[in-house]
């Protein structure tokens, strides 16, 4: 009797986990525990070389998506990981189990077992072991980011590529596991374009739309892309290193990237000189000119009536023939769609002038693979997306599925704002417990100068301010994942009558009712990409296929127009 087919799956999250390029401890350990079992047989193997399991979605990793179609067709038996964080380092990993145990593939770990899906205790066991995984991403997170903090303020290169401007070149200093360290040097072609950049933004007041049309029209290369856009020369104003300092915390990455106030940068305590392209008062001058800009903008945008507020997840404004604007976004540079219908006039045998208003989406950027698609083909494809998918949950109960996924959230969700409020009442305990010191530092009665002690409550305080921000974070999740509970439990009672009272809605009704159900639509030539903001798959098991063209991720549908 034939054994079961095995494959095994290798993952380390960075170049430097690697051993001359591949994996070979995992790997040892994986063939040994197939080796243990009788009627196992090693059928192959899947590697994922530098891919972050904690920053990549499912969707992201093509690997994942190569083993969920393999599955499907039914081509082995077991996926076999040394870890569960091999396979995850985040909740959602759980819905991608499921789905491999539901097209009849069994998942184990050397070190945990089988992990199954088939009860709800152990869908309960496998999303608070893959929460672990991710608290344990955010752990090693934060002592890589107070590591990176601390070099730069040292004036040091944290590594990475090289901002344009400037080359990578070899240190002559090793790191800690023996590879040579680069550091940044100018590049004299680069650097000019720098410099034109900030004397166009400086001495002509052009924006950053148009400089980067005054680079184009020079065929001026640029940075990564084949054109220059307005955000790269955003990105290059903004950035200290061209006055020679470096910078970090700029930014607080999660769902969406947040830019940070310079006044939040950690920046290096020592200026670089052989790193400055653009003399430090002429940066500053921009970023003055930059946030009066800004602040102008701002106020502009709070005089309007129709403001966009995600966290009510109601669209950019509800006016307009358009359903779509505001959710969905050029695939290719990633700008929103905007409206750029055009009107058809014309004149009858009779003499009759009539006119004609045809409703388009356009890209901004003009993109050259695709800029504009139609309102009946875009909406049409949608719409039928939208009812094939809420279709699938018609008379299924949701009350009681909705009560589990509840007790799943809050596990996870409420232990978390525990966790971080234990940190801010330690934080805030450590700050006051160094106060009061203060009074003896300053009298020389301490181990500790007033110096050392004012630097301690500094990066307390800093941390202090991280964690806040974190809880804050954290409860606007729960509010969140409370909101989607209450807009599944409205459709899945309403469910019989959807159809009909989405098709009789004006367009206003359409778009509040698309924005509480689509997070983003993604709009290609040959794909359109649908997020939604609820998960059926828990609901529904299954693969996770649709019947509709494409593939499925937890949330994300992939149309193929013309695939018929």
């Amino acid at each position: 009797m034939a054994g079961k087919k095995v494959r095994t799956l290798l993952r380390v999250s960075s170049r430097q986990q690697l051993y001359d390029d591949d994996i070979p401890v995992q790997r040892a350990e994986l063939v040994d525990y197939i080796a243990r079992q009788p009627d196992w047989e090693f059928d192959g193997e899947y590697v994922e070389k530098a891919v972050s399991a904690y920053k990549n979605s499912v969707q992201d990793r093509e690997v994942l998506m190569q083993i969920l179609e393999d599955a499907k067709k039914h081509t082995f038996d077991i996926l076999l990981a040394y870890m569960s964080d091999r396979i995850g380092r985040r909740e959602e990993y759980t819905f991608y189990i499921s789905t491999l145990n539901n097209l009849g593939v069994e998942v184990w770990t050397v070190k945990d077992g089988k992990l199954r899906s088939g009860e709800h205790i152990d869908k309960l066991l496998n999303y608070i072991r893959f929460w672990q995984n991710e608290g344990e991403s955010r752990k090693t997170g934060m002592r890589v980011r107070d590591a990176q903090a601390e070099m730069v303020k040292a004036g040091k290169f944290v590594g990475g590529r090289a901002p344009y401007g400037y080359r990578l070149v070899d240190s002559g200093v090793l790191s800690n596991h023996g590879r040579l360290l680069k550091r940044l040097e100018i590049s004299e072609k680069e650097a000019a374009v720098v410099r034109k950049i900030y004397s166009l933004y400086l001495h002509k007041g052009y924006g950053y739309e148009k400089i980067a049309k005054e680079l184009n029209a020079e065929h001026i290369p640029a940075v990564t892309t084949e054109r220059w856009r307005g955000g790269t020369v955003c990105s290059i104003l903004k950035n200290p290193v061209y006055m020679g300092y470096f910078a970090i915390h700029r930014r607080e990455k999660g769902t969406h990237c947040k830019r940070l106030d310079r006044k939040e940068w950690i920046l290096s305590e020592v200026q670089n000189k052989d790193m400055v392209i653009i003399p430090q008062p002429d940066w500053e001058r921009a970023q003055e000119i930059r946030e009066a800009r800004k602040k102008r903008l701002e106020e502009s945008r709070k005089k309007s009536v129709f403001l966009y507020e995600k966290q009510y997840n109601v669209p950019f404004t509800p006016r307009g023939k358009l359903a779509l604007l505001g959710i969905a976004y050029c695939g290719y540079c990633g700008r929103r769609l905007k409206s750029t219908g055009y009107s058809n006039h014309w004149t009858t045998k009779d003499g009759t002038e009539k006119v004609s208003c045809l409703g388009r989406y356009g890209c901004p950027e003009k993109c050259r693979e695709r800029s504009y698609y139609s309102q009946d083909f875009l909406e049409g494809i949608v719409f039928q997306v939208v009812r094939e998918y809420l279709g699938r949950v018609k008379g299924i109960d949701m009350t009681g599925e909705v009560q589990k996924m509840k007790i799943w959230q809050e596990a996870g969700s409420a232990k978390e704002e525990k966790k971080v409020m234990r940190e801010i009442e330690r934080m805030t305990k450590d700050i006051r417990t160094l106060e009061e010191k203060l009074p003896e530092a300053i009298r020389g009665e301490y181990c500790f100068s007033a110096e050392t002690l004012a630097r301690m409550i500094g990066e307390r305080q800093e941390r202090l301010k991280g964690l806040r921000a974190h809880i804050v974070s954290v409860q606007r999740k729960r509010k969140q994942l409370l909101d989607a509970d209450g807009v599944l439990e409205k459709f899945g009672t309403t469910m019989p009558d959807w159809d009909r009272v989405f098709t009789e809605a004006d367009i206003p009704t359409k778009k509040m009712l698309l924005a509480s159900l689509i997070e983003r639509i993604d709009v290609e030539e040959e794909d359109i990409r649908i997020r939604f903001r609820i998960r059926m798959e828990d609901f529904l098991g299954g693969s996770g296929e649709e019947t509709i063209h494409g593939t499925v991720g937890s949330d994300t549908i992939l149309y193929t127009p013309g695939s018929e």
